[in-house]
């Protein structure tokens, strides 16, 4: 037989699943006092039907007699490993059948309390734990403990657990050591009787107060700008936004034959005079080998400047563009570059170009670009990944209170650029700018709502013991900030019972006081009462060996 210990915090769930791992066809719970599962019947019929399930054969051993009365109500073995039988309880305190609340008029019929008759049993010495102690029994005086002599039972005796007494040898003097381990008997009696009475004595009341239902199914309004209403039925809400923009490259599936001109920049000097002189448009500059290149736009080169009776040339930065397509004009850096149009002139010398960077670009061949397909996809796929991107830094940006419904939520694409040419890789880019946004409200704020909604409706003291909530389909204008939704909200409302209030008023009082205070609690629909060990007749005054439980 396989035991398991269980912890006090242990669900039913962790406790099965030590059933599971155990091979054992038979397995003992050992439970603590004021176990989690304690607190419920159908936490024990959980484990006898686990139990079926799995063909093995369970019992309970619990020092707290609740547990062995729960065990033993669900068909499960119960023991107690100390004492004979449960403590004494009476339950079934049954308020009036009638449904609701009671009136001040009405009474309330109490039931009977059964007392059940006790086991008793006297405290055993097992032979084989007491082997020293039966010689010395068996030296005393026969008249000292006749044989026929009835013995008599004291009504409250318990099953003690077992003790075994160690022997003191005390050589030579056989009369002392009798009544040595005679007066250690009694000291350890002693001591339990104390123990009992000090630390063992408690009391449980489990109370079941009365309970109705109370629903709602209608709408509510959230609002930016409104507070929480009973009369509106509304509650405020909030709007999140988050703005964004991407640029995301995509393939081009067009081809076309083109001719490109390769581009790049030179320094254009003049040494002539201090004169400016204006260079026009498509200028030709030629470089050593012949190539020509054109300026892209008019300029107008800077004088000259004379500095101690010499020429220092000025000069200006310039746009070309080869005079000829292809690759042939990709070429590097020129240290000087004539000007036709000057030669046989004075100025053919004195004006010139040099280029510090490579002429590139010039190209003949087929190249990629977007189609108008192209760009209508691009376009769809880049708005929707912002629209992704946005959302998920705007769940961010929500705090975690707040309650987000399906259709709440709305993306809008502000601008979007596709380029009309593809880049060396054959991809253009899109870019686009959206803005997301979000109406929420915290769903506390709601629950109160219909907490105030439902208690207000009441002339009795009540409150909400579970409900649930469950919401319709949204209608939204994101403009105003305003939204509105039907809900299902069903509750259940329990009489409110202040159990601290009556772990005070119980503690001290006798057995039947005990019975007619919690008779007499308005909103009792049944209660359970228990004192232990069995023999204690009054609540203790220590609170904190009092457990008012309401349900």
């Amino acid at each position: 037989m396989k035991k398991i210990t269980v912890s006090k915090s242990d669900e039913v769930a962790v406790i099965v699943e030590k059933m599971i791992e155990a091979e054992d066809g038979e397995i003992t719970l050992s439970i603590p006092r004021f176990s989690h599962i304690s607190e419920s019947l159908s936490n024990f019929y959980l484990l006898k039907r686990e139990a079926d399930a799995l063909s093995k054969k369970i019992s309970v051993e619990s020092i707290d007699d609740r547990v062995i009365e729960l065990a033993e109500m669900s068909g499960l073995i119960g023991t107690n490993p100390f004492f004979a039988k449960n403590k004494r309880q009476f339950s079934d305190i049954v308020a009036p059948s009638k449904a609701g609340v009671k009136s001040a008029s009405q009474k309330v019929r109490v039931g009977k309390l059964v007392k059940k008759p006790v086991e008793v049993q006297i405290p055993s010495v097992e032979p084989e734990d007491h082997e020293e102690v039966r010689p010395i029994l068996r030296k005393l005086p026969v008249e000292e403990y006749p044989a026929s002599a009835p013995q008599k039972i004291n009504p409250l005796s318990f099953r003690a657990p077992k003790i075994t007494l160690p022997s003191i040898s005390v050589p030579e003097f056989e009369f002392n050591r009798k009544w040595i381990n005679f007066l250690v008997v009694i000291v350890a009696l002693s001591g339990f009787g104390y123990a009992a009475a000090t630390f063992l004595p408690s009391a449980e009341v489990r109370i079941i107060s009365i309970k109705k239902e109370w629903n709602y199914g209608s709408s509510i309004v959230v609002d930016k700008a409104a507070v929480s209403d009973l009369k509106e039925m509304s509650v405020p809400g909030q709007v999140f936004s988050e703005p964004g923009n991407e640029t995301k490259k995509f393939p081009a599936t067009g081809r076309r034959q083109v001719e490109k001109h390769a581009t790049g920049l030179i320094v254009v000097y003049n040494s002539y005079s201090s004169d400016a002189q204006q260079l026009v448009e498509k200028t030709r500059f030629m470089a050593p080998d012949g190539k020509l290149f054109r300026l892209s736009k008019t300029i107008t080169v800077p004088g000259a400047k004379i500095v101690d009776g010499k020429i220092v040339p000025s000069n200006i930065i310039a746009d070309v563009v080869a005079d000829g397509a292809g690759p042939d004009y990709n070429i590097g850096p020129v240290k000087l570059f004539t000007i036709p149009g000057f030669k046989g002139s004075p100025k053919y010398q004195s004006f010139y170009g040099e280029s510090t960077s490579d002429m590139a670009g010039g190209f003949i061949g087929e190249v990629a670009y977007p189609t108008s397909d192209d760009m209508i996809r691009a376009k769809t796929a880049a708005g929707s990944d912002l629209e992704s991107a946005l959302n998920a830094k705007l769940l961010m940006q929500v705090p975690k209170e707040f309650k987000i419904l399906d259709g709440t939520r709305t993306y809008r694409v502000v601008s979007q650029k596709a380029d009309e040419e593809a880049d060396a890789d054959g991809n253009f880019g899109v870019l686009t700018e959206g803005r997301s946004t979000i109406i929420a409200f915290r769903e506390s704020d709601l629950e109160d709502l219909l907490l105030k909604k439902s208690l207000s409706e009441e002339t009795e003291d009540y409150e909400v013991d579970s409900h649930t909530l469950e919401y319709g389909v949204a209608r939204v204008d994101f403009d105003r900030g305003l939204m509105t939704f039907p809900v299902d909200y069903k509750s259940v409302l329990a009489r409110k019972i202040d159990a601290d209030s009556l772990k005070e008023k119980i503690a001290g009082k006798s057995e039947s006081e005990l019975k007619q205070m919690v008779f007499e609690l308005p909103g009792l629909e049944t209660a359970t009462i228990s004192l232990w060990p069995f023999w204690v007749k009054t609540v203790p005054e220590q609170l904190s060996k009092i457990t008012v439980v309401v349900e």
